[in-house]
């Protein structure tokens, strides 16, 4: 049995679960900054895009979670769950194929027989897949308020 404290813990948890991930991969993509800044400095033109693109992305990444959130939670708080969903998924899957891509050196459309390469480009896929579901989602959401 949880006990009280514990269930309103959850509780606030699962209301705030989107804008905390937003904030954390902010974070993390503020943290992603110290291996561009590192690689840069050795000079490493291909290891310095990698991570930049993984260093602004998940920044980016986290900033549209947090301002969706806030927006979705005005608009049409009782199908924020089905929006952010997809979103946060494909946010968070971009981040992990961004930062293995800055890992291993490896960019998505490398030779894709190699296992690390075809990990990165099916991350992205499925990426690229969850953010078209998530745009279908917002923009269902916002027909749903203005003709409901």
């Amino acid at each position: 049995m949880l006990s009280p404290r514990l269930k309103e813990l959850i509780l606030i948890d699962t209301v705030n679960l989107f804008l905390i991930l937003g904030i954390l991969l902010f974070c993390a993509g503020t943290l992603l900054g110290i291996p561009h800044g590192s690689a840069k400095r050795k000079k490493d033109i291909k290891r310095t895009e990698l991570w930049r693109i993984a260093h602004l992305s998940t920044c980016l990444g986290g900033i549209a979670l947090i301002a969706m959130d806030l927006a979705l939670e005005r608009l049409a708080p009782a199908l924020l769950v089905y929006t952010m969903s997809p979103l946060a998924l494909a946010a968070y899957c971009f981040f992990a194929a961004c930062s293995l891509s800055g890992v291993l050196n490896k960019s998505w459309d490398e030779e894709r027989n190699e296992g690390s390469v075809l990990l990165i480009y099916r991350l992205q896929i499925f990426a690229s897949l969850m953010s078209i579901l998530a745009v279908i989602a917002v923009v269902i959401t916002i027909f749903w308020k203005i003709f409901s």
